[in-house]
């Protein structure tokens, strides 16, 4: 594309581009730029302490509303940086990052079950990063709220 090594440290830091590895998957950040470009992805800087408070703000409001189940849990994970895997036939719900950790949920509360992690996990490096930037999409920030009268 044409650019310096350093823009595309800065691209990875900032998720504009997709990493596979230590990798660029040039499929998967060339579509992601097309979806900026058609305006499918908004990307918020917003520090991991101001992305908490927006999430627990939010909470059971109609914003949080309209994603639901899978998608949202897809959606939530795919904020905070786990890729998904997810077995209907053996009711398992997996949540990872290469080569670092793995997470899995079982029964018919998984999707529950993965919510109520994503939201610890957001919640756990905001209080031990609260001042580092990030860019976020508001449609994860969105997965991460409680629907009206959900509890976890």
């Amino acid at each position: 594309m044409g650019v310096s090594r350093q823009t595309v440290y800065s691209w990875a830091a900032r998720g504009s581009i997709v990493l596979s590895g230590d990798k660029v998957d040039v499929d998967a950040s060339l579509a992601r730029r097309n979806a900026v470009a058609a305006g499918g992805v908004h990307r918020t800087e917003m520090t991991w302490a101001q992305a908490a408070v927006w999430v627990w703000g939010h909470d059971g409001s109609e914003l949080s509303d309209g994603v639901e189940g899978g998608q949202r849990v897809k959606a939530a994970a795919t904020e905070l940086g786990f890729d998904i895997q997810h077995e209907p036939d053996e009711q398992l719900l997996i949540l990872f990052r290469l080569d670092e950790e793995t997470h899995s949920f079982y029964g018919k509360d998984r999707v529950a079950g993965a919510l109520r992690f994503l939201r610890s996990e957001l919640g756990y490096v905001a209080t031990m990063h609260p001042d580092i930037p990030d860019d976020w999409n508001e449609p994860g920030l969105r997965a991460l709220c409680l629907l009206k009268g959900e509890k976890l």
